[in-house]
């Protein structure tokens, strides 16, 4: 599956006990539940969902990575060009 953030990768990566851990205390810190942490690692490329910044940000700062490793996509220039251009219309 073509994930839209390497979240579940970071999580398999853990030990075990490490991961059980992490799967009850991230949600909290977040303040959301555990399903929608779920979503927010479930989340494909194609989907037009995506995390909160600051959600991205927490989540990455207590797996000790940057939001940007986290991210398994990128904007085109020309992506932000034809957005912002339907944005004025």
């Amino acid at each position: 599956m073509n994930y839209k953030y390497s979240i579940k990768e970071k999580l398999w990566q853990l030990p075990m006990r490490e991961y059980k851990k992490v799967r009850k205390e991230l949600p909290k810190l977040l303040g959301k539940t555990l399903r929608t942490f779920d979503r927010y690692c479930s989340i494909k490329v194609d989907e037009f969902a995506d995390i909160p910044a600051q959600d991205l940000d927490l989540i990455a700062s207590y797996l000790n990575c940057t939001a940007d490793d986290l991210k398994n996509y990128f904007i085109s220039k020309m992506g932000v060009i034809q957005h912002k251009n339907t944005r004025q219309s």
